[in-house]
């Protein structure tokens, strides 16, 4: 029965992980799509007075909603969705323990934090090597 457990903790984190990446290198894709589709309008912005400073604040306030969403709904439809297959399981197997994992839960949606404010102001960073004007005219 310990090797059971064991397996399926290992399969569960596998297939976890698995999850984030894919998750990671769609919100990477989202951001770089984002800022390339809005080159003309931030440099539009930067053109009429917006500093750079205050753009990258602007794509920085955008990675922290986009990670205020994706925890809200893990929490709450996550969460849900985690009660039902313990409810599920747990009639199947008589020694299911229900436990939330706080401690997984606040070092993903960390890690997660993380790339979700330095992802857009690294794609901003590669996109502005040329002056306002060129931006402007190459994306006419």
């Amino acid at each position: 029965m310990q090797e059971y457990l064991i397996t399926a903790k290992v399969l569960g984190t596998g297939l976890s992980v698995i999850l984030l990446l894919v998750g990671v290198m769609n919100f990477v894709n989202t951001m770089v799509v984002n800022v390339n589709t809005r080159r003309y309008e931030l440099a539009v912005l930067e053109s009429i007075g917006m500093t750079k400073r205050q753009i990258k604040r602007m794509l920085f306030m955008e990675g922290f909603y986009y990670w205020g969403v994706s925890l809200s709904l893990a929490v709450t439809i996550g969460t849900a969705i985690f009660i039902l297959l313990y409810m599920i399981f747990s009639k199947v197997a008589y020694y299911a323990v229900f436990f939330y994992p706080f401690i997984p839960l606040v070092l993903v949606s960390g890690l997660v934090l993380l790339i979700c404010l330095i992802v857009p102001i690294w794609v901003y960073k590669t996109d502005v090597n040329l002056p306002v004007v060129e931006r402007l005219r190459l994306t006419e």
